[in-house]
């Protein structure tokens, strides 16, 4: 596969804002529009991303036309999506790629964004994981640096903030969050590329629900080029004990790490923790759909980035 890495950003720019999922309000995207003007950005605002239709940002037809406008636009260099939730997956089939894909353009977003980078990703074409403009506020700083980095090509590698030893492996960064992944499995948006490192991240989930999904994955097929995974926050992951309000303590017994690891061991693959990406304030931007090397720095598991 010949993968495309879209144009960096340089000054005077257009950023587009669009809303395949949840609605935001104009005030929660001020933030984000003050901060993308301070990089000198100009900014765009897809016609669906204030209008609540319920939770959603309008109707699928609706989500669907906003995005679809900011590809077509040759004014617009990048799309950032406002927010996750659910939804993006309503709109998936219904967008035509035919022109994006002769000439593509940086979308940035994470969670049920994933729909979005594996569907290109599988395509040969690079995307950003990266925090969303309603998470603005709340982001550390390094987070929304690092998607300036991003964005305008200054990032060359995403590190682990935690210590490992883990062997040196190539391939193509994939993933994003696994609950959505493994909704998109047996799906046109996941087609099978060779040589993955997989990125994953989850957030809200029973420690059992995490098994199943992994091993729904490695049954299909879908794990048998993955040559490395590394791993974002867990966030928030549940249990069946009394603790998270059910009548009797009846836990799986172990956490999500020892789950990843068993995974790993079956696959034969290293396995990094501790990448600061997710459902985390220190959710900073990498890249996906793009070749990388998993190495080793001062003691710390890290993605280095192939040149474009």
């Amino acid at each position: 596969m010949v993968f495309q890495i879209p144009p960096f950003l340089k000054s005077g720019d257009c950023i587009g804002i669009a809303a395949t999922a949840r609605w935001v309000s104009a005030e929660q995207l001020q933030p984000a529009i003050d901060r993308f003007t301070s990089w000198g950005l100009r900014v765009k605002v897809a016609s669906n991303v204030l209008n609540p239709n319920f939770q959603l940002a309008g109707t699928a037809e609706e989500r669907t036309f906003g995005l679809q406008e900011l590809l077509n636009d040759d004014d617009v260099q990048a799309v950032i999506i406002a927010r996750g939730g659910y939804g993006t997956v309503h709109t998936i089939d219904m967008l035509d790629f035919s022109r994006f894909e002769k000439k593509p353009k940086w979308i940035a977003g994470y969670s049920d964004i994933t729909v979005l980078h594996a569907h290109l990703n599988s395509r040969g074409i690079a995307t950003i994981h990266s925090t969303m403009p309603i998470s603005f506020p709340d982001a550390t700083e390094m987070a929304i640096e690092n998607l300036r980095r991003s964005l305008f090509g200054e990032l060359s590698e995403f590190t682990s903030t935690e210590m490992a030893q883990v062997a040196e492996v190539s391939g193509c960064v994939f993933g994003g969050n696994l609950s959505v992944l493994y909704s998109l499995n047996g799906s046109d948006s996941w087609r099978k590329t060779a040589d993955v490192i997989l990125f994953i991240e989850d957030v809200d989930e029973m420690l059992y629900h995490l098994d199943r999904m992994l091993w729904g994955l490695l049954r299909s097929g879908m794990l048998s080029n993955v040559k490395a995974i590394v791993c974002g926050g867990f966030t928030q992951m549940k249990d069946n004990t009394k603790a998270f309000s059910f009548p009797a303590d009846n836990p799986w017994g172990v956490d999500e790490r020892a789950i990843i690891r068993a995974l790993a061991g079956r696959l034969q693959v290293p396995v990094a923790f501790g990448f600061p990406a997710g459902h985390l304030s220190d959710n900073r931007a990498f890249y996906l759909g793009r070749k990388a090397s998993l190495q080793m720095a001062n003691g710390y598991p890290v993605m280095r980035y192939q040149q474009p």
